[in-house]
């Protein structure tokens, strides 16, 4: 991948999704976006954003120390640098609710996608994760079926998988 094109390790998807191409001007490197973030930034200001200043940090530069996120979460256990990681210089997930990022052995897991994705609905163990997630909160799913509700995530050097609900 080009450096117009960082990789985000916890959201791979990211591009056409929360990023989108774009030739406005960064606020951060002041260069054409490329990709340019369309999501949610919790914040007080409101920058154009390129996806090359979500991976390198230069967000917070611009931001000048303020408290900011790109997700709308809540994250617990989660090893302190993984959590910068995920909360500043991951491109957000679209959600309806704050919801808790799963999170195993103090590393966040990366979002792969939602219950309603062509590759989720073929992918077993995501089928397994969203089933498993359904049942705690004692809802009948059945696999293979779509459903806009079902965040589902992947270890990132792993094979275990989870899936939260949000419920609209």
């Amino acid at each position: 991948m080009n450096d117009d094109q960082p990789h985000f390790r916890l959201n791979p998807g990211a591009y056409g999704r929360s990023l989108e191409p774009s030739t406005d001007p960064c606020d951060a490197c002041r260069r054409p976006c490329v990709w340019k973030y369309a999501g949610s930034l919790y914040s007080t200001k409101d920058p154009t954003i390129c996806a090359r200043c979500i991976a390198d940090g230069s967000v917070a530069k611009l931001l000048k120390g303020e408290r900011f996120s790109f997700h709308d979460i809540e994250i617990d256990d989660a090893a302190p640098a993984l959590e910068i990681e995920l909360l500043q210089r991951t491109p957000g997930v679209s959600c309806f609710n704050p919801f808790e990022w799963p999170v195993l052995d103090t590393k966040p897991l990366a979002f792969i996608g939602y219950g309603e994705d062509e590759v989720i609905l073929t992918d077993r163990a995501a089928q397994d994760a969203i089933k498993a997630a359904f049942e705690e909160l004692e809802w009948e799913y059945e696999p293979g079926t779509p459903t806009p509700y079902a965040l589902v995530f992947r270890e990132i050097d792993g094979d275990r998988y989870r899936a939260v609900i949000d419920l609209d």
